[in-house]
């Protein structure tokens, strides 16, 4: 598996993960979210599920990035 390939598969796990975190995200933003407390619902980026949305959308940016260069 050369570097090209790896990087492509890089983008192609991070674009999903980043999906499936943004919309576990929404689901915390529309009250729908059965395992967040009470207090995430009155502030939903405080959120480990922002959290995690963000971090994955800067990888995949950057994994984007690097393809990009290569």
């Amino acid at each position: 598996m050369n570097l090209q390939t790896t990087l492509y598969t890089l983008v192609v796990v991070l674009g999903l993960g980043t999906l499936y975190a943004w919309y576990q995200f929404a689901k915390v933003v529309l009250n729908k979210c059965d395992t967040c407390s009470i207090d995430l619902h009155k502030n939903p980026f405080k959120s480990k599920c922002f959290i995690g949305a963000v971090f994955f959308t800067l990888a995949f940016a950057l994994a984007i990035y690097a393809v990009v260069l290569l």
